[in-house]
């Protein structure tokens, strides 16, 4: 009963800044002019008519305008069989294993609610098993000055375990994501093509709509960083952890 009322709170709250939006919107000065214009050459002076054509055009123009910006809150899709649509949607665009990485995001990073604030390092930093929690300070070193990690744990999604490390920046989310490799698999086998070679790594990259996927291999893992970031500060911020988080990685004792 908790969630369900937690979910129509949601929904609210998102429906009423849909309306403070579109009321707060004008719409473009050429519409009104160029339904003018049409109603004028057609001969005819119905001013009821124009006002139905008007109020129709407004009403498309508030849907365009509350589209966006649900888009832009992260909560257009409420439901959990709607969020599992959307990832579905996004990430059959990219190759199989590179799903991997961009669905655990979406999944766990993407829909999340986060605090204003980030919470404090040591608060978060013990979700993670000892072997992993050395990643940390790598990720840190590597990744622009001001992210600020919100969020560390271990996850699972469609029957696969992940690490999971997501930071943020005003609005803009990063992770970066582990998964033990199951057998045989490999970007190799999976005959892509590397984008660049550094340090002797191959690092792959895909993006799917707004989302950037940047990866790489170690024995025993697939690594990515899934972001909206540009393409090339992606690619630049993992070639810049790639080769010490993977030396680090090939050491574990799991």
């Amino acid at each position: 009963m908790s969630m369900e009322m937690n979910l129509n709170e949601e929904e609210s709250k998102l429906r009423q800044q849909l309306q403070r939006a579109v009321r707060s919107t004008e719409a473009p000065q050429y519409l009104e002019g160029k339904i003018r214009a049409n109603i004028r050459a057609s001969g005819a002076r119905q001013p009821l008519q124009f006002r139905y054509v008007w109020m129709a055009a407004s009403a498309a123009l508030a849907l365009v305008v509350s589209g966006g910006i649900a888009y832009q809150l992260g909560h257009l899709r409420l439901t959990a069989s709607s969020q599992e649509s959307y990832i579905a949607s996004v990430s059959n665009h990219v190759a199989s294993i590179m799903r991997v990485g961009l669905r655990d995001h979406l999944h766990c990073a993407y829909f999340r609610k986060y605090p204003k604030d980030a919470p404090k390092l040591e608060s978060i930093e013990g979700k993670l098993r000892k072997p992993y929690r050395g990643m940390i300070p790598i990720i840190r070193k590597h990744v622009p000055s001001d992210f600020q990690v919100m969020m560390t744990h271990h996850c699972s999604y469609q029957g696969r375990d992940f690490v999971h490390l997501t930071l943020r920046r005003g609005s803009q989310l990063l992770s970066v994501v582990l998964a033990v490799k199951q057998d045989g698999e490999s970007f190799k086998t999976e005959q892509l093509i590397p984008a660049l070679v550094e340090a002797g790594i191959p690092f792959y990259q895909s993006d799917a709509q707004r989302f950037q996927i940047a990866a790489f291999e170690s024995d025993r893992h697939l690594i990515y960083i899934v972001s909206d970031l540009s393409q090339a500060e992606n690619m630049k911020t993992m070639t810049a952890m790639g080769p010490e988080l993977r030396e680090y990685l090939n050491q574990l004792a799991l």
